[in-house]
């Protein structure tokens, strides 16, 4: 009997770790990385997007600024890979184009496209 327990509390015990290392608890998905140069001969002012989606659902734009700051603005999915800009007075919205790169739209329509990055960070990506 004895025996019997205590496979079945390392059983259970090994099944619990298995389950909190694996938990997707903090997951999230990149939906890609662009290089949005907004002046093309001034890369101090070349940014690094990421549109992420967390676990729970939330979408968000991640932006990386050649000067170091940077800046997290929450978006709706408005479906066709059209994300907007939650609450933006100009009408920001982004669309994933067929060959990969990112629209940037606003109300009056196409403002630039941003270039697809690679999905791993390296040093020196988009000049920052």
């Amino acid at each position: 009997m004895k025996m019997g327990s205590s496979i079945y509390r390392n059983y259970s015990l090994a099944a619990f770790l298995v389950a909190a290392f694996m938990s997707p608890a903090h997951a999230e998905t990149s939906i890609g990385r662009w290089c949005d140069e907004a002046i093309p001969t001034l890369p101090q002012y070349n940014s690094i997007l990421e549109i992420v989606i967390s676990d729970g659902g939330a979408i968000e734009l991640r932006t990386r600024n050649g000067d170091g700051s940077r800046a997290v603005t929450a978006l709706s999915d408005l479906g066709g890979g059209i994300y907007a800009a939650t609450g933006s007075s100009t009408g920001q919205k982004y669309r994933v184009e067929p060959d990969g790169s990112l629209a940037l739209l606003n109300y009056e329509g196409f403002a630039r496209l941003a270039i697809r990055l690679d999905d791993t960070p390296k040093r020196g990506d988009c000049g920052i």
